[in-house]
Formats: structure tokens, C-alpha cells, sequence
């Protein structure tokens, strides 16, 4: 990951016009690769020119100089209950190499402090119109108390609050009969797999934010308060301090590992990761424990590489903790596809097809894995038929998806309709020098290997992953041991012709 060299904090009222409207340039160009929707002179008025009685921004700068993020933070001075009361604010965005830090909420833990500490006694809440599940997620993992909430009403005083600061800030209702969801604007761009992942995220925060918001693809925003007290307060320097404690924690359990007496003691770890596995999670004990003595735990530090396009792939892993970016190549430049969280394989397509990686993975954040060579796995899945048959549906799910996406003609489906497309067929193993016949209307997914395709009596050859439609009867024989997938044509989206 690129690191940010330095931090900067501006005060935009002590700036003069020419100063704000570079200001301006800079964040904006930030701001436009992260979200979409908001022009720059409605982004300027929101965030450079606020009318908070109070503005700071936060610039996160490279070693290049350029500002690669930013975090800004304004006060109102409001009358809550006939009682003086601040209400703090923010924007902030980084580039995605540039993610992983602490450095927004060490900023806005410090400011809020000094400003209780200059007013004590007054009454402060942070207010939000949370545009991604992420964002939410991030305030309920670092706050005890946050409203709204699942399975508990927001008190009916703080609602009025939050509806009444809510349209004060300009923030029009999507639904007339529900105050707390607002039409905001500000639409995160992320691939499809990126939504994917947060639409079905197994996190209680990310699920409870997406049924209570479920437009925030289009750019609505749940309105969303926390108090700032002084237990809430704590609650985020104990997280912050956990998760600064966890690093050297895991970093050093995984050198321990690499002792005979530190593997012993870490094994029991490992196993509970590898039941937690909805693959492994129910194999006898016996395979498990096998599993777990010959595999390792590893801790990597969030942006940094776990493997490349391209190198030799000798194991899986399962994301034990933290989570990982899929990265393809895209015109020289990476591009995410994927986002996996805790309980996430990963690595096993080149694995299992003994070739280099196809792809790229990256920590998003600081992450434990645990590391399963080939050499424990493949004897297991040769004596254990339902772990060999898990294993290769998943991989036959992922090879599928990383050719079909990237076909323009079957870019309607999206990747619930690919999916639901592969899961549908019939696997069919070939040895060397086998034969399958195929009737007219079958369409054929070739997982791996090498096939030979009969075509008016000549025989031409097929090496990769392939989709074709058989049009009229053939026959297909394989060089070597070749695994294919059949599909029924009533389950085709549309006629298929050869692509691969």
C-alpha cells in the first residue's frame, strides 16, 4: 500500500477565495473517483464552504505531495430541548490504495475532545446521513450507542432532533411516513462484486443498515446520530486500542507458529477457523485436525499483497479475520471484482488447476488468514469425496463468473443470474482419451483440462476454460483428465456461441 507521508489540517474561513477554490479542485478530484452524483459547486458548498460555526479538513497527502484523502469535520451551535447543544458533521474520503488507517478517527477523537473539554457540560452529537453500509458498520464497531438501532425504538425526543436537523441541512425525505431516510445524493462507486458483498454481508450492522436503507445505491442516506459522551467516547479509544494491541498479538502467534511447540499451541485456533469454513465445517474431526497440523496462520497489515496476478500458486486460504480486495488487470491499471470478509476461501481456482494466479489479492484491512498448502489438501479431497465435491463446485462458481463477466453479451445477468446459471448443471469428469457425446441445445462449460471438439470429422482442440453451445449432436474427447460442466438450454439466458 502507498503510504501516506504527512497530514494536513486547514481551517477554510482562514483561507482566502483563490485558496478555497484550489481547496476545492484538490478534494473534489478525490471525492468524484469515490462517489457519484454531486456536481463540484454543490460539493464545495457542502464541504468547503460549510455554514458550521466551525470547519476543519484533514488533507492526507502521498509522498508525491498530491492529497490522496481527506476528512472533514464541522460544529453547529444548535438549541436541542431548549438546551445549547453541538452538532459535529463530516465528509471524508481516501483513495483505495491509500485505505486501511486509523488516521480519520484519531483526528476526530481529538477534536471532539478539545471542543467538550473547551464547553463542559454542553450537550454534543455526531449527525450522518450514511450513504454505505461500511460507514455505518464503522460507527456501531467503534460506538456503544448508536441510533438508530435494530430491535430498539429511537427515543421519540432524539427522533424529532434528527428529523428537524435533518431538513434544516436540506436533506429531503425518500419516503414521506420515514423520517430518518433522506435523499442525499452521494453514491459510492464500487464494482458489482463490491455490492454484492455488502448487500448480503453477514455483519449484524451492515444487514440491520441495508433493510433500514436499502435505496442507498441510489445515493440515499440513513440519518444516523451518536452521542458524543464520554462512555461512547471511551467505547472508541478501547476499539481503536484493541485493534492496535491485535496487530503485534497476531503478528507474534504467527512467528510462534513457526516453532513445533507455538504450531501445538496455535492448532486448536486453526481448527476452530476451518469448522467456522461452511466447506470444512462438516467433516468428520478426524479430516479437520489434519487439516489444521499441516496448515498455518498468517497476520498481514491492512493494503498490503497476499499474492499477485501471476505467481505460482502453491496454497489456499481462508480470511479468518479482517478482509480482502479481488484485483484483475484492466488496461495496465488493477481494477477490484471482489471484496471477500471473514470466512472467505479464496486462491483455490489456480490451486486446484495447478496454474499462476489469475488474479491479484490485497488486505483492505489488517487481516488473519489461514495459509492451506496443496499438499494437505489434495490427499484429503482424493479420500474425502464431499470435501473434493465442495471444493470444485466453488471453483467451477468462480472460473465461470471470471469468464462470463467478462463478455459483454451476458453483462444483463449480473452475478446472482451467473451464479444461479452454472449452479444449475451437471458435473462430468473425462479421463485422458474419453469420450462424451452431446446433443443438440447442450451448452458445455469447460472447468479444466484439455478437449478435443469433432466438428464435420475433423477434431480441433480446446485448452482453458470455454463456453460453447452445441448446436447439432457431437462428440468431444479429452487429451487428459478433463472436468466439464453441462447446462441445460432451458436455464440459458439467451442462444450461446463458442467463447473462451
Amino acid at each position: 500500500m502507498p503510504p501516506i507521508t504527512h497530514s494536513d489540517v486547514v481551517v477554510p474561513k482562514s483561507m482566502s477565495p483563490e485558496e478555497r477554490s484550489s481547496l476545492t479542485d484538490a478534494l473534489y478530484e478525490v471525492h468524484r473517483q469515490i462517489f457519484d452524483g454531486v456536481e463540484r459547486e454543490s460539493f464545495r458548498k457542502y464541504v468547503i464552504d460549510s455554514k458550521a460555526d466551525h470547519t476543519w479538513i484533514q488533507l492526507h497527502k502521498n509522498e508525491a505531495g498530491e492529497t490522496v484523502g481527506y476528512f472533514a469535520l464541522h460544529i453547529f451551535e444548535k438549541q436541542f430541548g431548549g438546551v445549547p447543544t453541538a452538532v459535529f458533521r463530516a465528509e471524508a474520503g481516501s483513495l483505495r490504495a491509500y485505505r486501511g488507517g486509523n488516521a480519520n478517527a484519531r483526528f476526530g477523537l481529538k477534536m471532539a475532545l478539545s471542543y467538550l473539554l473547551k464547553h463542559p457540560g454542553r450537550r454534543a452529537f455526531y449527525l450522518g446521513s450514511l450513504v454505505h453500509p461500511s460507514s455505518y458498520s464503522l460507527f456501531a464497531k467503534y460506538f456503544g450507542e448508536v441510533w438508530p438501532r435494530r430491535e430498539q425504538e429511537t427515543p421519540p425526543e432524539l427522533l424529532g432532533f434528527m428529523d428537524e436537523l435533518a431538513t434544516e441541512f436540506g436533506l429531503e425525505r425518500v419516503d414521506p411516513a420515514n423520517p430518518l431516510v433522506r435523499e442525499v445524493g452521494w453514491r459510492t462507486r464500487e464494482t458489482e462484486m463490491e455490492r454484492e458483498y455488502w448487500l448480503h454481508c453477514d455483519k449484524p450492522p451492515a444487514r440491520y443498515f441495508v433493510e433500514a436503507n436499502p435505496g442507498y445505491v441510489e445515493g440515499h442516506g440513513l440519518v444516523t446520530v451518536v452521542p458524543i459522551t464520554v462512555p461512547n467516547l471511551m467505547n472508541m479509544i478501547r476499539s481503536m486500542g484493541q485493534r492496535k494491541l491485535r496487530q503485534p498479538i497476531q503478528a507474534t502467534a504467527a512467528l510462534v507458529q513457526k516453532t513445533s511447540i507455538g504450531a501445538r499451541m496455535l492448532r486448536p485456533e486453526v481448527l476452530r477457523q476451518l469448522r467456522r469454513a461452511s466447506l470444512f465445517s462438516h467433516f468428520d474431526e478426524v479430516t479437520l485436525r489434519e487439516l489444521a497440523r499441516r496448515s498455518e496462520i498468517i497476520t498481514i497489515a491492512g493494503g498490503r499483497y497476499v499474492f499477485h496476478r501471476g505467481d505460482a500458486s502453491d496454497e489456499m486460504y481462508l480470511l479468518a479475520s479482517g478482509a480482502v480486495y479481488v484485483l484483475a488487470e484492466r488496461e495496465e491499471r488493477e481494477k477490484v471484482v471482489d471484496e471477500l470478509g471473514s470466512g472467505s476461501l479464496f486462491g483455490e481456482i489456480a490451486m486446484l488447476a495447478g496454474e499462476r494466479r489469475s488474479a491479484s489479492i490485497r488486505t483492505a484491512t489488517a487481516s488473519m488468514l489461514v495459509r492451506i498448502p496443496r499438499s494437505a489438501l489434495l490427499p484429503l479431497m482424493e479420500s474425502n469425496a464431499n470435501l473434493r465435491q465442495g471444493v470444485w463446485l466453488r471453483f467451477a462458481e468462480r472460473r465461470f463468473d471470471d469468464l462470463v463477466r467478462g463478455l459483454d453479451r451476458y453483462g444483463h445477468l449480473g452475478r446472482k443470474g451467473r451464479l444461479a446459471w452454472v449452479q444449475s448443471g451437471v458435473h462430468r469428469d473425462l479421463k485422458a482419451q474419453g469420450t462424451l457425446a452431446l446433443e443438440a441445445g447442450t451448452h458445455v462449460f469447460v472447468l479444466s483440462g484439455v478437449l478435443e471438439v469433432e466438428h464435420e470429422g475433423l477434431w480441433t482442440v480446446a485448452r482453458g476454460s470455454m463456453l460453447m453451445e452445441v448446436t447439432r449432436p457431437m462428440t468431444v474427447r479429452a487429451q487428459e483428465a478433463t472436468r466439464l460442466i453441462l447446462l441445460s438450454k432451458d436455464s440459458a439466458p439467451e442462444p450461446l456461441r463458442v467463447a473462451g
